[in-house]
């Protein structure tokens, strides 16, 4: 069943992702008809299935906490492998899952809230009379009121948008008496007075069939179009929508780093031996700061290692500093690959070492119980090397802590991160990214020293996060299909004003549910054998 989570998490990211898009492009862009008919009953489908498909995870394979959820993971990556000090992979795995889940997550929360607020402030269905005279042959004019009622105001100002029944005349064929024809439209400020103009739609053969207006002739476009929201409503709902997508990118690169290919070691490589030791939090100082490329933060720096993330103010500069917490990597020498042959399958190739660790007695190892922060006597030492992850570093530091392995890198510029993989002894590679003025202090100081590269040696990418499916909570499930069934309901070409009464429990069904259901609190593991995540201490 590890395999079937990891494979159904893979499907549902890309599945309702998918959907969810084509729901919401699909009602803000396409005119009624059989086609958006179509996208948007596939899409709520998908959706469903979707939900059903987590469900069935956790029912089948049960519920875990997301530290256990870690565990699965590395314990589907362990394989068999040569002990310490083994050769260096020739090549090495992609990683795009994480990307992609970061991304979709972000992208999701205000696909959603877009979604529903133009289910609920959309039009299902144009009406019969649009509807005749879109199928005829209409015309677009700007005719004269000549009479107002049923007048309806959004508020006490007098330039408050209103909904009113206009009455117009239009003009017969061959001369014969103007025919009347009453229709109500929408007006953003105020309301029209008898002998103002309106643009009005309406088939000069046949001025019987009626008549359709707005305040402006695109309005009244987008009513025979069929068209749930007028045309700059739906753009402006559209770029709006178009710069929550670019922050969603922007979101999962800043977290996870962009999507990586698999990649073949070079001559320009660097392999260092390292020993997870524990997480700790990692202050990047700014390019030119007095205090040098990075230090790892004491006890007194006001935050624990189990923060992600932060920020503070560099020292007398007045620069800007980074914190995040890092999986601390300790190692005693470095080693860089300066003279590997990518067309050689095994044997040993040129490299480089250099000794830039602690001395003998200097330095200690970090904080690894993740609970607390770090104390008086345990900050790392200088020859450690800190390694961003795309996971809580809270939760996968005690997993992780004292396997073995080589840190491999590519040298890059002076600025950001670095891609890099930890590969550890037992078989698994774990991506993540180094700071790029550690990356290059480290691959300053070599000297030659010979090392292996083995390109028969195998690994299994570690994904920290691929077991996400059995660590959703129940209110989030049962959110999630309140909100696909309030989608489903709003889809009907029915008007009126419960629509906006269910856009709004459809929006909010996940996080209420998630709320109610006791999501703050310790999750409960309901795999067998699972035992219950005790909480950090207070």
């Amino acid at each position: 069943m590890t395999a079937g989570a990891v494979r159904a998490g893979r499907g549902v990211t890309v599945v309702g992702m998918a959907g969810l898009v084509a729901l919401t492009g699909g009602w803000l862009l396409l005119d009624a008809g059989p086609l958006r008919t179509a996208v948007g009953w596939a899409a709520v489908a998908a959706l469903a299935g979707c939900v059903l498909a987590l469900t069935g995870v956790v029912l089948r394979a049960g519920r875990v906490t997301p530290a256990q959820g870690y565990g699965l993971a590395l314990d589907a990556a362990r394989a068999p492998a040569p002990g310490a000090g083994a050769a260096l992979p020739a090549e090495l795995h992609g990683s795009r899952w994480p990307w992609a889940r970061v991304t979709a997550v972000a992208l999701a929360v205000p696909t959603a809230l877009v979604l529903f607020c133009a289910l609920g402030a959309g039009t299902p269905d144009r009406g019969a009379v649009p509807g005749r005279i879109a199928a005829a042959d209409y015309v677009i004019k700007e005719l004269p009121v000549v009479a107002v009622g049923g007048v309806e105001r959004a508020g006490s100002s007098s330039r408050a948008s209103s909904e009113a029944d206009y009455t117009v005349r239009l003009p017969a064929p061959h001369g014969s008496a103007a025919v009347p024809a009453t229709f109500r439209a929408a007006v953003h400020r105020g309301v029209r007075q008898v002998g103002e103009t309106l643009p009005v739609a309406y088939v000069p053969q046949r001025p019987g069939l009626g008549a359709v207006g707005a305040d402006t002739r695109s309005a009244v476009e987008a009513l025979l179009a069929g068209r749930t929201l007028p045309y700059g409503t739906a753009a402006v709902a559209g770029l709006l929508w178009g710069a929550a997508a670019l922050a969603a990118v922007c979101v999962g690169t800043a977290v996870t780093g962009p999507p990586r290919r698999g990649r073949r070691m070079g001559k320009d490589w660097v392999a260092l031996r390292v020993t997870a030791a524990g997480v700790a939090e990692h202050v990047e100082r700014p390019t030119g700061d007095d205090a040098g490329p990075g230090a790892h933060a004491g006890p007194d720096t006001g935050s624990g290692p189990g923060s992600d993330s932060g920020s503070d103010s560099g020292s007398g500069s007045g620069k800007s500093s980074a914190r995040y917490a890092c999986l601390i990597l300790h190692t005693d020498t470095v080693t860089a690959v300066t003279a590997i042959d990518p067309g050689t399958d095994t044997g040993a190739a040129t490299g480089t070492r250099t000794d830039v660790g602690t001395a003998p007695g200097t330095g200690t190892a970090p904080d690894t119980d993740p609970g607390t922060g770090p104390g008086p006597g345990t900050a790392p030492g200088p020859g450690d090397v800190p390694l961003r992850l795309a996971a809580s570093h809270r939760r996968a530091a005690p997993l992780l802590t004292g396997a073995a392995g080589w840190l491999l890198w590519k040298p890059a510029g002076p600025r950001g991160k670095v891609p890099a993989d930890f590969v550890a002894d037992d078989g698994w590679q774990l991506p993540g990214r180094l700071p790029a003025a550690e990356a290059a202090r480290i691959a300053a100081a070599r000297a030659p020293a010979p090392f292996t590269v083995d390109a028969a040696r195998r690994t299994r990418l570690l994904e920290l996060g691929s077991h996400w499916t059995r660590t959703v909570p129940a209110g989030v499930l049962l959110g999630a299909a309140v909100s696909v069934t309030a989608a489903g309901v709003l889809l009907l070409p029915v008007d009126g004003g419960w629509r906006a009464w269910t856009a709004v429990a459809g929006a909010l069904a996940p996080l209420l549910c998630w709320m109610i259901t006791g999501l703050f609190g310790a999750p409960r593991a309901t795999s067998p054998g699972a035992p219950v995540e005790a909480g950090p201490p207070a």
